[in-house]
């Protein structure tokens, strides 16, 4: 029963013990059944403990039940990546002090969480992250798989990828509706490099976002489906073309610009790929002027112009290194360990042989190892290999054979 939740809550607030607010009113088992929910209790009693709370029934009701919708707002707000709308919502709900009711509580918490998350808060969102999980065992059902969720989106921004996958996998369906948690296994997937998986879940993505009215979220879904269709084999280019074309309307259409932009740089990979660098420099260069340059976007961007213009032979050295010291720069400004892509483009631009493999070696494979990053690693190794095997040194080269071997066919080059 609200009432008696409100009144333990405006108690609590006071200070007062359960016997100095029921003096002259009722006894303190009753008072302890209502504020339990346990009991049936007449208005009087309940307006007589509001009136010494200084509190009226009917408002603090009305605030209850909007505190609830408003949070359901803030969820919706959230996974439809309205940020204006949630950051709103935020502000609105840290003010009403309803919010610390224990119902409220954790779910608030939860999205407090999420809502960093969307922010790329990694600390904030993992610091409430450890604190919810102490108290797991007492939460209901959808708050308990709410939260594999938001650990598993997490896993997914700070690079635990296999991580985000197991606890994700471990929803219980039946329990938690917000099928959205379809989207980030199939994006996990596809950074461990299992396309059929990251499809499979992204087809059931896309069906939710259909039926929630979710385009940007369907923009997002599809992009991850056309890479899927391609990372093994390049798919019909002509569909491909095609679909990347209605996805770059409807970005138009909702002037989703980072998206926009995303959609550039994966057209530009595919002509990439299928060595047209000529087509594909055009199209990273038209996302290169969407982003904002101090965005991980742009320096992933950045490193695929470089290399597309480096392949095809389109600009000359001495302009790439000039791009590639400006990479480098940014991503140490901003701690990013892409300034190992920058470096390794540096090497290779100035001829440095020796210093680029030695990068590879003792650098760039063991971060992506770390990471997860099997399309690197895939790449990387194969390059590594045939380096020293030319060299003449055959053991070192076969300490990495059997990951050649067990490799799949590389997204990053086309046989």
């Amino acid at each position: 029963m609200i009432e008696g939740k409100i009144i333990k809550f405006y108690r609590e607030k006071a200070g007062l013990t359960q016997g100095q607010l029921v003096k002259g009113i009722c006894s303190v088992t009753h008072l302890s059944k209502i504020e339990r929910g346990i009991t049936e209790y007449s208005e009087e009693i309940t307006q007589l403990l509001a009136n010494k709370l200084n509190i009226d029934p009917q408002v603090e009701l009305s605030r209850y039940h909007n505190l609830s919708k408003k949070l359901e707002q803030w969820h919706d707000a959230i996974v439809m990546q309205n940020f204006r709308e949630s950051k709103a919502l935020k502000n609105e709900l840290e003010q009403d002090e309803l919010i610390q009711l224990q119902e409220f509580n954790v779910y608030y918490l939860l999205l407090s969480a999420r809502y960093h998350l969307s922010n790329n808060q990694l600390a904030e969102a993992k610091r409430i992250i450890d604190f919810l999980q102490k108290g797991e065992a007492a939460y209901s059902p959808h708050d308990s798989n709410m939260l594999k969720h938001i650990r598993g989106i997490y896993y997914f921004q700070s690079g635990q990828f296999q991580e985000c996958v197991d606890v994700l996998t471990s929803i219980d369906q039946l329990q938690y509706n917000r099928l959205e948690y379809y989207y980030h296994l199939a994006i996990a997937y596809h950074s461990i490099n299992s396309p059929v998986r990251a499809y499979y879940y992204a087809d059931k993505a896309l069906r939710y976002f259909r039926k929630t009215l979710n385009i940007l979220r369907i923009i997002d879904t599809e992009m991850v489906m056309l890479i899927q269709l391609n990372s093994n084999e390049p798919h019909d280019f002509n569909e491909t073309f095609e679909t990347y074309e209605k996805l770059l309307k409807m970005c138009d259409t909702c002037n989703a610009v980072e998206r926009k932009a995303k959609l550039y740089h994966n057209l530009a990979f595919e002509y990439s790929r299928r060595k047209q660098y000529q087509k594909a420099v055009e199209f990273y260069t038209e996302a290169l002027k969407l982003i904002d340059e101090h965005s991980p976007q742009y320096l992933t961007t950045l490193d695929r112009y470089i290399f597309s213009c480096h392949a095809g032979k389109l600009v000359s050295k001495e302009i790439l290194k000039e791009q590639a010291q400006k990479g480098l720069k940014l991503a140490q400004a901003a701690k990013s360990n892409d300034w190992i892509n920058f470096q390794l483009h540096l090497y290779l631009l100035n001829d440095e042989e020796e210093n680029y493999y030695q990068c590879i070696e003792t650098s760039a494979l063991p971060y992506f190892k770390k990471m997860g990053y099997r399309i690197l690693i895939d790449y990387f190794e194969k390059k590594l290999f045939q380096y020293l095997y030319e060299k003449g040194e055959v053991e070192r080269a076969l300490e990495l054979a059997n990951s050649l071997i067990q490799g799949k066919h590389n997204q990053y080059e086309q046989n």
